[in-house]
């Protein structure tokens, strides 16, 4: 029999990662690109996604007619106007009976919890915290980067530049991360910063790039840098607790899926755990094996009715 060949999708508002693989479980080739939120900007992440599609088929040498499923998971999936375009564009190459549009977070929950009912953080650009109670799927935060998700990459890069503005970085090391942050881009002054992250077209994937340098003082013991990042670590445990209580999770021992590139860095992980020290006595992470990209593609498969070889894949798979 034929193998059936399957693509992934994982987009958010910096960053998108696509693959492509088989129910063997073989992957077959992947590729990535800049952001692809909808709700950001509809036309641009739609004409990104058909590039990643044709990119990967011309790496693999496979026709757009071999495709058995397509899963996209993009941030800003809500946004109707922007999924009604995408689908259009999907229609033109004959492939949104095969598709599979959802936002970035249903994909990664249903690959790690499947039936079960546990908790999934999401702390990256944005931030976004989900569980299942009665079937359902209740969510805290994940409003988007411009509508209050506090705590977030965005957040966090964003408040440092307010700070840094205000002249917060006299005594307390915000001179020391304003130095780094104009060595590593290449900048004179705070101005110039300023003046080039506005008029960029990638806006919100420069000011979320900021959480890394933050983060990076942080753990050197800037001062200022830790007062930001405990100060995000409590507003993101805050939205834990609260789903806690929304989806009647009453235990103090919880295990919690983690995704996103702030979430994984150890230094904002144990912040993380100090501020949700009194209300859980032990706390477990578990994270994605294989990149998020999988997750999409393997859940538009199984929707078509394709069973994919997981062993094979975790073996082959390529790594956020």
């Amino acid at each position: 029999m034929k193998d059936k060949i399957i693509i992934g999708i994982d987009g958010g508002a910096t960053s998108t990662t696509a693959v492509m693989f088989n129910n063997a479980g073989d992957t077959l080739s992947y590729d990535t690109c800049g952001g692809t939120n909808l709700s950001i900007d509809e036309e641009a992440s739609s004409k990104k996604v058909l590039s990643l599609i044709n990119n990967l088929c011309r790496k693999s040498n496979v026709d757009l007619e071999s495709i058995s499923a397509l899963g996209i998971g993009l941030a800003g999936a809500s946004n109707k106007n922007g999924r009604d375009r995408l689908f259009g564009l999907l229609d033109n190459i004959n492939l949104s009976d095969k598709s599979l549009i959802t936002n970035d977070i249903d994909p990664v929950y249903e690959f790690i919890w499947e039936n079960n009912a546990g908790i999934l953080l999401n702390v990256g650009t944005g931030v976004i915290c989900v569980a299942k109670k009665n079937g359902n799927l209740v969510r805290i935060a994940g409003k988007g980067h411009d509508k209050g998700d506090e705590g977030s990459g965005y957040w966090i890069g964003k408040e440092c530049l307010i700070q840094l503005g205000l002249g917060e970085n006299n005594s307390n090391g915000g001179n020391q991360l304003l130095r780094m942050i104009l060595e590593k881009n290449n900048f004179n002054s705070f101005d110039e910063l300023i003046n080039s992250i506005n008029e960029s077209q990638d806006k919100i994937f420069r000011i979320a790039k900021l959480a890394k340098h933050v983060i990076e003082c942080a753990e050197k013991n800037n001062e200022f840098c830790i007062g930001i990042i405990q100060h995000a670590t409590r507003l993101v445990a805050d939205y834990v607790i609260n789903l806690c209580h929304e989806v009647q999770i009453y235990e103090r021992n919880i295990i919690i899926a983690g995704n996103g590139s702030v979430l994984k860095n150890n230094y904002f992980r144990k912040e993380l755990n100090n501020a949700l020290i009194f209300d859980f006595k032990e706390l477990k992470w578990i994270f994605l094996d294989i990149s998020a990209a999988y997750t999409s593609g393997i859940l538009s498969a199984r929707l078509k009715g394709i069973d994919i070889n997981r062993k094979s894949l975790f073996l082959n798979s390529i790594k956020d």
